[in-house]
């Protein structure tokens, strides 16, 4: 029987396959490169061009899962990037494996996984999640994706 490894927080043994868990990646953005704390953190400042003050505000923050609920605030449900729910998940990929590129040892604990099934599984993440066993996902496919290429 395989093996599932199930996540959500940036806690526990698996809490580092979390976009939340505390890797810090760079990444270019408009142009320019900028460090980010978080996976969470650069997709929720993607929303925003980089001269958007919001996308600061978002960069300020400690907490990643501060970014992602002051996103969901009316101020911040406006004026974002066009093109951002067409290219949310190919930024959340992006952020992704900028994470394991960037963080050897986020890399070294992601290839002991070995072949176990990773599921992002937050009751309220569906698209990007397995949310109540419904999701995509895709977090997950992306994680198993990544490892893979990894392991060769």
């Amino acid at each position: 029987m395989t093996q599932e490894i199930r996540f959500c927080q940036p806690v526990g043994k698996y809490g580092f396959l979390s976009p939340l868990a505390a890797f810090p990646i760079t990444m270019s953005v408009d142009g320019k490169s900028y460090d980010f704390p978080t996976v969470e953190h650069y997709y929720q400042a993607m929303k925003f061009s980089a001269s958007d003050p919001r996308f600061a505000t978002i960069l300020s923050l400690e907490n990643p899962d501060d970014a992602r609920l002051l996103t969901k605030t009316p101020e911040y449900k406006v004026n974002r990037r066009q093109d951002f729910e067409q290219n949310k998940f190919k930024i959340m990929e992006a952020g992704l494996r900028a994470k394991f590129a960037q963080n050897p040892e986020a890399a070294e604990l992601l290839k002991q996984t070995g072949n176990a099934v990773l599921i992002k599984s937050c009751a309220v993440c569906y698209k990007c999640g397995f949310g109540e066993g419904s999701g995509q996902n895709r977090i997950g496919k992306i994680l198993m994706e990544i490892r893979k290429e990894l392991q060769k």
